[in-house]
C-alpha cells in the first residue's frame, strides 16, 4: 500500500498505460503517453472502465469523468495527482494492483 503522497504522475501514467493496453489488447509500449486516448480507440464506454479503475486504485476520479478520450495518459495522470492533492476525503492508503 502507498500513501497519497507517494503517488506521482509518472506512476499513474504507467499504471494507466498497462490498464489501457490490457483493455485494447495492445502492448504497453505501443501507447505513447502524449497521444490522446481517442487515437487508440478509447470511447465513453472504455473511459467509464478506466474512471472506475482510477477510483478503485486511488479513491478519486479525474474531473473530466467519462470524457477521458480527449486527454492523453499524461494529462489523465496529472488530473489524478491534482485530485489527490485537493481531496479532503482521501483514503489513508492507496491500493496497489
Amino acid at each position: 500500500m502507498s500513501t497519497a503522497q507517494d503517488i506521482t504522475a509518472e506512476l499513474v501514467t504507467e499504471r494507466l498505460r498497462l490498464a489501457v493496453a490490457e483493455l485494447l489488447e495492445m502492448e504497453p509500449a505501443e501507447l505513447d503517453p502524449e497521444v490522446p486516448l481517442s487515437a487508440f480507440g478509447i470511447d465513453s464506454m472504455t473511459s467509464s472502465v478506466l474512471v472506475a479503475d482510477l477510483e478503485k486504485w486511488y479513491g478519486v476520479q479525474p474531473s473530466t469523468g467519462p470524457a477521458l478520450g480527449r486527454l492523453n495518459l499524461a494529462e489523465v495522470a496529472d488530473e489524478v495527482v491534482a485530485e489527490l492533492a485537493r481531496s479532503p476525503r482521501l483514503p489513508q492508503q492507496i491500493k496497489e494492483r
